[in-house]
């Protein structure tokens, strides 16, 4: 398998294809040298991490892919698909924080460019990372704002629907105790 340095998007595309193909058929170390061969290159190196983590994202190295999706965010922040394989990513290891916050910017940047690819599936992450912080109100404004039906595989939980996330919601919501009034204070 001997490439040439890619000349335009399309031979670029044949490459990264290649790479995860290699991945798939078990050649994971022939794929991370053609991700690496992309990576030497600054015309490619973006498209090489990018490639690189899902070749390790195929292969459950969750950390190493975030590695590299955190170089490319920080060196292409203007791109929605990245923040939400990021946010995934973040999720798979349970780092909701960080999660919530990767999804909050894929959403910025697609209502910036009037990309709604990612819109649903990034309310539906955020909404179940709040509801694993404890954030309910932020948790079931993102569930309401998805429509009827809508769901997701989410790793390590399954399918998740809209639903499903104001249910957990609302039963958090109702163990929570009502505030009593403070019967100690004088004249109010």
């Amino acid at each position: 398998m001997n490439f040439e340095r890619s000349r335009s998007d399309h031979e670029l595309e044949i490459i990264l294809r290649t790479a995860y193909d290699l991945a798939l058929k078990s050649r994971v170390t022939e794929a991370l040298a053609l991700c690496n061969w992309l990576i030497e290159e600054p015309s490619t190196s973006i498209a090489g991490h990018r490639q690189r983590a899902a070749v390790f994202e195929y292969q459950g190295s969750v950390s190493d892919a975030i590695s590299d999706m955190e170089f490319v965010t920080s060196h292409d922040a203007d791109e929605p698909a990245d923040f939400h394989a990021l946010g995934i990513l973040y999720f798979t290891l349970g780092e909701m924080a960080k999660a919530e916050a990767a999804f909050t910017t894929s959403l910025k940047l697609s209502n910036a460019v009037l990309n709604t690819h990612y819109k649903n599936s990034c309310h539906l992450f955020r909404a179940a990372a709040r509801l694993k912080r404890a954030h309910y109100q932020e948790a079931l404004a993102d569930a309401q704002s998805l429509p009827d039906q809508y769901s997701t595989y989410m790793p390590g939980m399954g399918v998740r629907s809209k639903e499903h996330i104001i249910v957990e919601v609302e039963r958090e919501l109702s163990r929570i105790p009502k505030s009593r009034p403070n019967l100690n204070r004088r004249g109010r």
